[in-house]
């Protein structure tokens, strides 16, 4: 009886502290893990070298993929909820020849849902390094705040 009184205890305990890590911030929803994003539409690649401010956090390759709602958005100026923005950060390696890519460093998702993020303005930010959430409410600002300083939050622009 004792034992089983312990290992439910265990149980809860655990529970608990597994909780305690998830994403309590109502102002910061978190951002599912943009599945198969890869298979979007991708909008352009452009590279963050060493002189650039932004090169410690997302230096290197970035390739950025919208899925169709986000396509909309790039074509008509006004990204509609649903759209998804993804920025794919790959290191950069240079060698006597070429610049090739390296390893994924992560990826930023930006998801728009003007009901969700209202209290952000309307768009959620996540980072991943693998399927795992890394980005803390202090980053998620972060995004949030320079993000606002664009047209409708997005930074890129598509090009046919």
């Amino acid at each position: 009886m004792k034992r089983r009184f312990f290992a439910f205890a265990a149980i809860i305990a655990g529970g608990l502290v597994f909780a305690s890590f998830k994403n309590t911030d109502p102002a910061f929803p978190e951002v599912a893990y943009p599945q198969g994003y890869r298979d979007w539409t991708h909008v352009k690649t452009y590279i963050v070298g060493p002189k650039s401010p932004a090169f410690k956090f997302i230096g290197g390759f970035n390739h950025v993929y919208a899925n169709d709602k986000a396509l909309v958005g790039y074509k008509t100026g006004h990204f509609p909820n649903g759209s998804m923005i993804i920025s794919d950060v790959i290191e950069a390696k240079e060698d006597s020849m070429n610049v090739r890519e390296g390893a994924r460093h992560h990826i930023d998702v930006m998801v728009r849902d003007s009901v969700k993020y209202k209290e952000v303005g309307g768009w959620g930010f996540e980072e991943f390094v693998g399927t795992k959430r890394i980005l803390t409410t202090q980053v998620r600002t972060a995004c949030t705040n320079c993000h606002a300083k664009q047209k409708d939050f997005v930074f890129s622009e598509y090009r046919e």
